[in-house]
């Protein structure tokens, strides 16, 4: 006759029987992987209480860092065009300086945000060689699609 466990963990939660566990209500700690060696457990350990972190790890942090920063860039952009078009509205003799200006702005903008992409997508292909699980790993950013989604997020005057 088969044994049904989870009958029998649901007959022993009903009883009560797991109500007063040693560490209810707390986190569970996961400081030690099962399946690494001793000698790789031990080198963890050493490697952590030291305040050493594995390159992909820091790299991870920097991508996620530097993401922020091209999406700041564009907001700010954005947002400086805005005031500018509503400056336009106010004063439509200065359309043309105004709209120069800008253009001039978001050239330097849009440059500043292909170098960044580039450095960004730099950092990515480093960090997939380094990380250890492929699941983990990064997609490149398509520069031309983020060009072109920065072109239409912040259009000319």
């Amino acid at each position: 006759m088969p044994i049904n466990v989870n009958k029998q963990i649901e007959e022993a939660m009903e009883r009560g029987e797991f109500a007063n566990l040693p560490g209810r209500g707390k986190p569970l700690k996961f400081d030690t992987n099962p399946y690494l060696t001793p000698q790789a457990r031990m080198t963890n350990r050493l490697v952590k209480e030291n305040g050493f972190v594995p390159r992909w790890v820091e790299l991870a942090k920097e991508i996620k860092r530097e993401k922020a920063q091209l999406e700041k860039l564009l907001t700010n952009l954005k947002d400086r065009r805005e005031r500018l078009a509503t400056i336009i509205q106010q004063h439509p003799h200065r359309h043309k300086a105004v709209s120069r200006s800008f253009e001039h702005e978001r050239a330097r903008g849009i440059e500043r945000y292909s170098e960044k992409l580039e450095n960004l997508n730099r950092k990515i292909q480093r960090v997939n060689l380094l990380m250890p699980t492929r699941n983990r790993q990064y997609a490149s950013i398509n520069r031309t699609e983020a060009i072109s989604r920065f072109q239409k997020a912040c259009p000319s005057l």
